[in-house]
């Protein structure tokens, strides 16, 4: 009796201590998203354009009862979700980046302790240890980072998709729910179900008439929820303030009809795609080649990354790719079987995002375009879950421990450096002096570029009206600019007579 005792006492200490170390590590992995996200929500200047803005704008409309905004507007193929997760926090803080982005900043946190527990959880690690693939995400570099924090529809939130997607695999009417929302704001969350799939090809389970009510269940799920949320489409603000539910396409063909017209497939192209791929575009994901922020789109003078970065993870891929095959066909391994299924499916979704990227993309896979790959983040998580479940020696273990966390650590300096720069010159964006100019010289009504319209409107809170000489989203500005035309000032990017200049390159100039 004393010895069960004894061996009762002793196990309760080892899960008193690990749950005291998951608490840290939890805590550690949420100050680290906090730590690379600072920048990119609390200061205004550091990315925020008119996509962003749109968001925001919709969320303020929300907010004031002018427009419901189920889909992003003249977008109906995307949710509308950022705006709705916006709208609390601008009844609480004010209509604000950082409040827009405030929400952003909770999923990434979310998405980064989910993503530790499953691994410690389905993979059997400890919980530091399983804080080491969760790595790549938790502490991306600035040029991805600040991607991850991008209000522009969907960035961030197809990472939380997956994971949930992973959890509720065995349980269809949740499945289905989750992936039809997932697929309806972001259409990158069925990468999950692709690599499901091929996990579930590998061990037949596919192949099974018991799968076949689940998958049916799960089927009926996925109608269900895309056709409510095509019902509450009706009744969607689809244009912006003041435009009718008539307007609104009802077919529920509208997002894989926009994804098709996006698709792009160039045989003579792919060749390169992928070279640029491997040699360029994986080391921008990683933030591993040498690239100034200013590429990213970020205001900075700050650059990312070293010289010997991307050879190093570079060749540190290549080895643990190789090694893997050879445990997996040596051992007689099975990739797609506990406590390797996890990392597998990361690795698959993470495969598919740049290998789509490629290959429906016409190979471009240019910074611009960067955020149709972000998922491959993933990859390398699944990647290095895989050795540390795998791979047999201590001393590789280490290895690979040690090479991922210079890799972040890199990356962390470079958030550092970027934060020092913020702290220390608190840089302005010039569209912020433009929406004060206007606001203090009683302008009501202008014209500009789509890319300086929406975002000089959320910073002025829409006491000046801007009507795009470009594209645009909002009909009512157009509308209202146009019954004020002979008041509207232009705002243009080159001088003109009797024009005011802001910033060095930005002119307010008289209507007419």
């Amino acid at each position: 009796m004393s010895a069960d005792r004894e061996q009762n006492a002793a196990l309760n200490r080892g899960a008193t201590a690990r749950a005291r170390e998951r608490a840290v590590v939890l805590g550690l992995a949420a100050a680290l998203v906090v730590f690379r996200s600072a920048v990119f929500v609390f200061f205004e200047s550091s990315r925020f354009d008119s996509d962003q803005a749109l968001i925001g704008l919709m969320a303020r409309h929300l907010v004031e009862g002018r427009a419901l905004p189920v889909f992003t507007y003249r977008q109906p193929y995307m949710l509308g979700v950022e705006a709705w997760m916006a709208a609390p926090f601008f009844m609480l803080g004010g209509t604000t980046v950082a409040m827009l982005k405030l929400p952003l900043l909770l999923v990434n946190v979310a998405t980064a302790v989910l993503l530790v527990i499953l691994i410690e959880r389905e993979c059997g690690l400890r919980p530091i240890v399983a804080l080491v693939p969760a790595l790549p995400f938790i502490l991306a570099a600035p040029g991805t980072a600040t991607l991850l924090l991008e209000a522009s529809g969907g960035n961030v939130e197809p990472f939380l998709y997956v994971l949930l997607l992973w959890m509720a695999r065995r349980r269809p009417m949740v499945f289905g729910a989750v992936l039809a929302f997932g697929v309806l704001q972001r259409e990158f969350t069925v990468y999950a179900l692709g690599s499901l799939a091929l996990l579930s090809l590998a061990d037949r389970s596919l192949l099974r008439r018991t799968t076949w009510q689940p998958m049916a269940t799960g089927l009926v799920s996925f109608c269900a929820m895309w056709q409510g949320v095509y019902v509450l489409k009706r009744f969607s603000s689809i244009d912006g303030p003041g435009t009718s539910p008539d307007w609104t396409v009802v077919a529920g063909g509208a997002n894989l009809a926009a994804l098709v017209a996006h698709v792009c497939v160039d045989a003579g192209r792919m060749l390169a795609g992928f070279w640029t791929l491997a040699t360029t575009h994986l080391g921008d994901l990683a933030g591993a080649t040498p690239r100034p922020l200013a590429d990213y789109f970020i205001s900075s003078t700050v650059s990312q990354g070293a010289v010997w970065l991307w050879p190093l993870l570079g060749g540190a891929l290549v080895l643990a790719t190789a090694r893997l095959g050879w445990l997996i066909v040596s051992r007689r391994i099975r990739p797609w079987a506990p406590p390797v299924r996890l990392a597998t499916f990361l690795w698959l979704v993470g495969v598919q995002a740049v290998a789509v990227n490629v290959l429906l993309r016409c190979g471009a896979v240019e910074i611009g375009y960067m955020r149709y790959s972000l998922l491959g983040v993933f990859g390398a998580t699944g990647l290095i879950a895989a050795v540390l479940v795998l791979e047999p020696s201590r001393r590789l273990r280490i290895a690979a421990m040690l090479v991922t966390i210079l890799w972040v650590g890199v990356s962390a300096r470079d958030h550092a450096r970027l934060a020092a720069e913020y702290v220390r010159t608190r840089p302005v964006d010039g569209r912020r002096l433009l929406a004060d100019h206007l606001v203090d010289r009683g302008i009501r009504f202008a014209y500009a570029d789509f890319w300086d319209a929406y975002t000089t409107m959320f910073y002025a809170d829409e006491r000046v009206i801007i009507a795009c000489t470009s594209q645009y989203f909002i009909e009512e500005y157009q509308w209202l600019v146009r019954e004020h035309a002979a008041e509207a000032y232009w705002i243009r990017r080159t001088p003109c007579e009797g024009g005011t200049a802001i910033a060095g390159w930005l002119y307010v100039c008289p209507p007419g």
